[in-house]
């Protein structure tokens, strides 16, 4: 597979394609030194007008492991990163990982209850910002450091969870180099620049990363307020010649809604869509493939490369990882027939250990293979995802088995929402639901009553306090009452989308 704009092949990913056996026994650390011996001047990390060598990177991140064991780090000991979108974190995340430590990254997003909450549970003694970096020498004498392992614990990747409960997945080294070697079927080559479009606390920032930084691609740090605007995208991908690069569906669609003579003129070679369902997008003069992932699976699950228009309003989410097993099961636990849909079960080296502190959950999602013993399959991860098979192997993503939606790239359960509005607010019941827009974007929206008129925009200011911008739903909607099914519960399937779904801006200021 290559991109349509294409480099010299360079010895480095040719060799880990080559050796994918021996190195998916390994960690990314291991990876790392090798490249950064393989190609020490080139560029690692650039950010806002700093940027950093692999060597530097290395010396950098030996520096931080170092005054990690000197002040007692544990093995698989969870440190939390709060320096943003920097060089100083990709160096703090490769310096714990060499320190036999694992990461949770702190989104400066968070409100400070969701971070606390984060914290506590994860006992975090050590704190990566800005202030630890002081004393941390970017030149020195010290050893080599490496306690990482295959099986150990990398980092924590927070999703939303039931009763608004932050909910961590576990990922191991294991997981991060399968992750590594899911990319290079895109042909990221030495020299390019990958532009880091995805939240750094998002899965899909961990492919996007690491899978350059094993080949001796430089890893663009794009920077929080270019990613808010397209013009300020686009200006960015032309200064620094962004070759490969991730975007959400709405930020893919205003990109390619631009002139074609325009976008012969970017430098970008491969774009990558995903993180909700994709639908029209426009042609380009460089390859676009849908993406299709899971924080549980450690990003990249199945790709599909994009071109005209879908035929069932969707495209496909295409064809599993090659090192993957997935099977498609009914209700009954048994595959489907084909072009049945059924729910995504996956098996193989990208499943992570669990649920973090949450071992009735773990064990409800994951289990072992029931269809296949063979060594490195022998668990399967319940995706919770409904798909079926189109044909040619390509699958094609139908719905959440229950009510999770994707908003803004994050996956958002809807009882989260509703807990965190009945704490809010005297709300007598609630529902929340997305609707998708004309656009494809899903719209997150709330429906409550009460036995007196509330104040919405009061509601929605409290949400901020407690839940992540994107659990906040876009419009609050007093009911006087809810529809019923004939059991007496909520009917769902009955809550319309308010008339006013495709102008969010009239949404947000009505409700």
């Amino acid at each position: 597979m290559r991109m349509k704009k294409t480099y010299e092949d360079m010895n480095r990913s040719d060799y880990l394609i080559e050796h994918r056996e021996e190195v998916s026994q390994s960690t990314f650390c291991k990876v790392f030194c090798d490249t950064a011996s393989a190609y020490p001047e080139e560029t690692a990390v650039y950010c806002e007008g700093q940027s950093i060598t692999y060597k530097e990177l290395l010396a950098w991140a030996e520096a931080s492991a170092h005054k990690l064991i000197d002040a007692g780090l544990q093995r698989e000991e969870i440190v939390a990163i709060r320096t943003g979108r920097t060089i100083e974190t990709i160096a703090g995340i490769l310096g714990i990982w060499k320190a036999g430590g694992a990461y949770v990254y702190l989104d400066k997003a968070y409100p400070p209850r969701r971070e606390a909450a984060i914290l506590q549970e994860c006992g975090c003694r050590f704190v990566l910002d800005k202030e630890w970096w002081q004393d941390v020498p970017k030149v020195h004498n010290l050893l080599p450091l490496d306690l990482s392992q295959n099986q150990g614990l990398a980092l924590l990747i927070y999703t939303s969870g039931s009763t608004s409960r932050p909910k961590g997945v576990m990922l191991e080294h294991k997981n991060v180099i399968a992750s590594m070697y899911d990319f290079q079927i895109f042909g990221v080559k030495k020299g390019d620049h990958y532009g880091i479009f995805p939240g750094l606390g998002f899965v899909a920032a961990i492919s996007d990363i690491f899978s350059g930084l094993a080949v001796g691609a430089a890893a663009y740090i794009i920077p929080g307020h270019v990613r808010k605007s397209i013009d300020a995208l686009v200006e960015y991908y032309k200064a620094h010649t962004i070759h490969i690069s991730f975007l959400p569906p709405h930020m893919a669609r205003k990109l390619l809604a631009m002139d074609f003579k325009d976008l012969k003129e970017l430098p970008l070679c491969l774009l990558l869509v995903g993180s909700e369902p994709v639908r029209n997008l426009n042609t380009a003069p460089f390859s676009i493939f849908n993406v299709y992932g899971a924080s549980e699976m450690c990003s990249m699950i199945a790709h599909y490369e994009i071109s005209g228009s879908p035929s069932d309003g969707f495209y496909p989410v295409g064809k599993i990882n090659p090192w993957l097993k997935g099977y498609l099961v009914g209700e009954n636990g048994l595959p489907v027939a084909p072009g049945e849909p059924g729910e995504l079960w996956l098996a193989g080296p990208q499943v992570s250990r669990g649920y973090y502190n949450l071992p009735e959950l773990t064990k409800s999602h994951y289990i072992p293979n029931p269809f296949s013993r063979e060594p490195g399959y022998e668990r399967v991860f319940k995706t919770n995802d409904i798909l079926k098979d189109v044909g040619n192997g390509n699958l094609l993503y139908v719905c959440r088995k229950d009510n999770v939606y994707k908003i803004r790239g994050f996956r958002v359960e809807n009882t989260a929402v509703e807990y965190a509005i009945l704490q809010c607010a005297p709300v007598k019941e609630v529902a929340a639901k997305a609707f998708m827009d004309e656009g494809g974007c899903n719209v997150l929206c709330a429906y409550f009553t009460a036995d007196e008129k509330l104040d919405v925009k009061a509601i929605k200011e409290r949400l901020r306090e407690r839940i992540p911008y994107y659990m906040v739903p876009s419009c609050l909607i007093q009911l006087d009452s809810f529809p019923r099914n004939l059991n007496g519960k909520i009917d769902r399937k009955a809550i319309e989308a308010p008339k006013e779904l495709n102008d969010h801006k009239l949404l947000e200021k009505l409700y």
